[in-house]
């Protein structure tokens, strides 16, 4: 049975309305697989950076690295190797007191994700933080993994690192010293290595801690 004229009229004005919700929605897709962008600021060359970027803290007005309280759980976006992109949340919560190499004691955050449950502290020359401990190799001794202190645009600092039984040089490069994050100004960008092919990028913004995580080379 053909349709009437009316019923026609009718299939023809809804097929629009349809093709809109449709590519409407591939549209939502297709942004909701695309990562936010941290758009440089270009003006900000030295800028002091708190530990309350790592935690998510409020920023303090004074310059100094305090390990304040922190008790929180929020979700980040990973960016993985093949462009895709996965999600998991970050657990944070100290400080707390660990010994770790040699029983030093140290005060830490004590983190879990997704790939790990770790313990950071502050380097002995107070310009990152890093792990004393990751439950895959046990203690750590002088890593940089977080850029804390005073930092320039394109500044690059590598550390003599312990993991478990071996050796390895980590290192840290700003890449964006400062940029504006999903409307967030204030946050920051940088690269993390080590010398045995480990590559990872970060972005953390003011009051939320880690957002981002690059994984360009995976490993511990």
């Amino acid at each position: 049975m053909k349709p009437s004229p009316h019923r026609a009229r009718e299939i023809h004005w809804v097929c629009p309305g349809v093709a809109a919700l449709l590519l409407s929605a591939l549209h939502h897709v297709a942004a909701a697989q695309t990562a936010p962008v941290c758009e440089h600021d270009a003006a900000v060359t030295e800028r002091f950076i708190p530990v309350e970027m790592l935690t998510g803290n409020p920023i303090p007005e004074a310059r100094e690295l305090k390990f304040a309280e922190v008790d929180r759980t929020y979700p980040f976006i990973d960016v993985l190797p093949d462009g895709k992109l996965g999600s998991g949340d970050v657990a944070l919560k100290g400080p707390m007191k660990y010994a770790g190499y040699g029983g030093k004691e140290f005060e830490v955050y004590e983190r879990k994700v997704p790939r790990a449950h770790e313990r950071f502290a502050l380097t002995p020359d107070n310009t990152a933080i890093g792990r004393v401990y990751d439950q895959r190799f046990g203690n750590a001794y002088n890593e940089g993994k977080f850029p804390v202190g005073l930092w320039q645009q394109g500044q690059k600092r590598s550390y003599d690192t312990l993991y478990g039984q071996r050796s390895a040089v980590s290192s840290l490069e700003i890449e964006k010293l400062s940029c504006i994050y999903d409307g967030i100004a204030g946050a920051l960008q940088y690269r993390w290595k080590t010398n045995n092919g480990v590559d990872y990028g970060y972005i953390y913004a003011p009051g939320r801690g880690i957002v981002q995580v690059f994984t360009y080379k995976g490993g511990r």
